[in-house]
């Protein structure tokens, strides 16, 4: 058994050890004077410090919540706030949570080398903001020096070191000098498997954040000229590298007399960067992605070929605006539905040999379907999408539409017949003409042999008729390989259209046709040339007769704005002046409407097949369209769209 003495020691070394401890918890050592009993003491500092233990763990577990409840805060914002507006919303927290006094926060915005943030003060009125735009290179206040430097920095001095440096005119140059105390601590970013740690040997020799060189220290007044330059270039260096490890740093502070920050409240501001920087990292990456995928639906909205990415599945995932143009689906539609609501068998084939085999087309020739059954001729080509180990989980199909591009094809080969035509109208129309004049002159005088009313008499007729036929097919030809130069001048539409029924007038009575005009209220005057475009309406009013039943009704309609392919639609200050000229004839079969509007092409007897021909040239040549909408056995209609003269007067009807 131990002796007395033996415990008496065993007590006062263990009283030691709880001064050291009470010192610990900032309690006075214990008072020995008047106690005579070593035990009594022990007891009495025991009770103390399960006092202080209890009111620690108190603390801790109060601290615990407050820093969760900040993570749940800042994880709220995630999504809907940026930059200063998220510095702003923490700082506001930490005043209201723990007993600071000044708060500030700020994040590093490598790409503009500067940090940005928020400083936050607690004051009679309430909470005041200012907001801060730090350099993070050109800069030596203590701020830098926390970023460089990637440690906590207390400072008990701030007047000669500042956190950083602000003009006369800034909000803060009243506060900084105020300030008794601040502690800054950086906020360290997490380090990726793939990303070393700052301070291994992966990184450069004359990284900052290594050590290896004399960032953070302040020259002596033998340090080689041009060290400050060095650094800073360096630092430069250094904000591009994606190793770079720090977010930003959070700052509290003390204004006016009292006391500093203590150690445990230091170490609170270290727990609440820890706490808080995972959840600004997340932040950040949210934004960084969102702002990748806003870059990505520009690059690919900006695309003139549409674009279809598919699945292993053979269906869509991704749809850009120009396939919704192409095709007439939107992507909210076509995400997720097979490739067979655009493409043919033959071209979902060639994708889906994509997928399999890895065999990728270029330039193939193909359609898409659009809802209303209309095929769009388009340009297709496929390639893999492939994973980070060359993994294939998808393909993509870019398709280019060709019907400007067949469009033009045709209107070559139109002009390519032509060149043709028009070699052979000028080398024949002599030869033929001239002879067309005797031939004439012949008939006319033979003619006058026969009597009046007799069988030779009609026969000759017949040959004068198809003489001026044949001289009206001549002209036909010059006309369309010599078009005549316009001349437009502001016209009346209308007044046009009228001198046009006029000319046909002949027909209308034979058949006991009726007329019948759609006005609006005002009819604006239009840039044309008169006489051709009075040519236009003959032709196409002289169709409409011929193809309208006796008894019958042509109607002429009017509007302003554009000659859509569904109809007519109402459009306030349009570019263009429509008139549609409509039959209630058999209409047009659906194999003769692409072939309407080209030269030689007729489906009336004796017909030459020009007048159409014409009649389109001249308004394409005024800038306008000249278009045909038919379904069989329900008429015709035929519409004119020209362009208003840009400060047009007008008719009322």
């Amino acid at each position: 058994m131990p002796s007395s003495q033996t415990h008496r020691e065993a007590l006062r070394a263990l009283l030691r050890r709880v001064d050291e401890v009470r010192g610990l918890s900032s309690l006075p050592p214990l008072v020995t004077a008047g106690h005579v009993d070593d035990t009594e003491l022990l007891l009495a500092a025991a009770s103390e410090l399960v006092d202080e233990l209890e009111r620690s763990h108190r603390r801790l577990i109060e601290t615990n919540v407050q820093l969760v409840s900040l993570r749940e805060v800042a994880n709220s914002m995630v999504s809907s706030l940026e930059g200063e507006e998220t510095t702003r919303a923490v700082t506001h927290y930490l005043l209201r949570a723990f007993a600071f006094g000044e708060v500030f926060l700020c994040l590093a915005n490598r790409e503009q080398r500067v940090l940005e943030g928020t400083w936050s003060r607690r004051g009679a009125s309430g909470i005041s903001t200012h907001s801060l735009r730090l350099p993070l290179v050109n800069e030596d206040g203590v701020v830098n020096r926390v970023v460089w430097g990637n440690r906590t920095v207390t400072i008990r001095d701030p007047r000669r070191n500042p956190p950083f440096h602000v003009g006369d005119g800034h909000a803060l140059s009243e506060i900084l000098p105020g300030l008794s105390t601040y502690t800054v601590v950086p906020l360290q970013r997490g380090r990726r498997p793939d990303t070393p740690e700052a301070g291994s040997d992966a990184c450069p020799t004359t990284c900052p954040l290594q050590g290896r060189g004399p960032f953070d220290a302040i020259p002596d007044p033998d340090a080689k000229p041009g060290w400050t330059e060095a650094r800073d270039a360096r630092r430069q260096r250094c904000l591009d590298c994606n190793r770079f490890p720090v977010l930003g740093v959070v700052g509290v502070g003390r204004s006016g007399p009292g006391p500093g920050l203590n150690q445990a409240e230091v170490t609170l501001l270290e727990s609440v960067a820890l706490s808080v920087a995972p959840v600004l990292e997340n932040a950040r990456l949210y934004v960084d992605l969102r702002r990748s995928e806003r870059f990505l639906d520009h690059v690919l909205n900006s695309m003139s070929a549409g674009l279809a990415v598919v699945g292993l599945d053979g269906r869509i995932l991704i749809f850009n605006r120009a396939a919704e143009e192409l095709t007439g689906h939107q992507a909210g539609y076509a995400v997720g539905e097979p490739l067979t609501l655009v493409f043919p068998e033959d071209s979902e084939e060639k994708i889906l040999s994509t997928l399999k085999s890895g065999r990728e087309w270029f330039r193939h020739d193909t359609v898409v379907r659009r809802p209303d059954g209309a095929q769009v001729p388009v340009s297709l080509n496929t390639s893999l999408l492939r994973d980070e180990r060359r993994n294939v989980y998808g393909a993509i199909a870019t398709f280019s539409d060709l019907s400007r591009l067949k469009r033009m094809e045709e209107e070559i080969r139109q002009l390519d017949r032509l060149a043709a035509l028009g070699r052979f109208t000028s080398s024949v129309a002599h030869e033929i003409r001239n002879p067309l004049t005797g031939i004439a002159a012949g008939v006319e005088y033979l003619k006058k042999s026969f009597p009046d009313g007799s069988k030779e008499e009609v026969n000759v007729e017949f040959i004068q008729n198809e003489i001026a036929r044949l001289d009206r097919i001549v002209g036909d030809l010059f006309t369309v390989t010599h078009p005549k130069r316009l001349s437009p001048r502001a016209s009346e539409l209308v007044e046009v259209v009228e001198r046009s029924l006029q000319s046909v007038q002949a027909i209308l009575q034979e058949k006991k046709l009726r007329v019948e005009w759609v006005l609006p209220e005002k009819v604006p005057v239009a840039m044309i040339d008169p006489d051709q475009v009075q040519q236009v309406f003959i032709n196409l009013i002289k169709n409409a007769a011929e193809a309208s039943p006796t008894g019958g009704r042509v109607r002429l309609r009017v509007w302003v704005g554009s000659a859509e392919p569904d109809g007519p639609r109402e459009q306030e200050g349009a570019p263009s002046l429509c008139l549609a000229v409509e039959d209630e004839g058999p209409g047009i079969p659906s194999e003769y409407r692409q072939s309407l509007f080209e030269p030689f092409f007729t489906t009336k007897p004796g017909g030459t097949g020009l007048g159409l021909y014409v009649s389109h040239d001249i308004v394409k040549r005024h800038g306008g369209g000249l278009r045909a909408r038919s379904e069989s056995g329900r008429g015709c209609s035929f519409v004119v769209e020209l362009p208003l003269e840009p400060l047009s007067g007008g008719r009322h009807a």
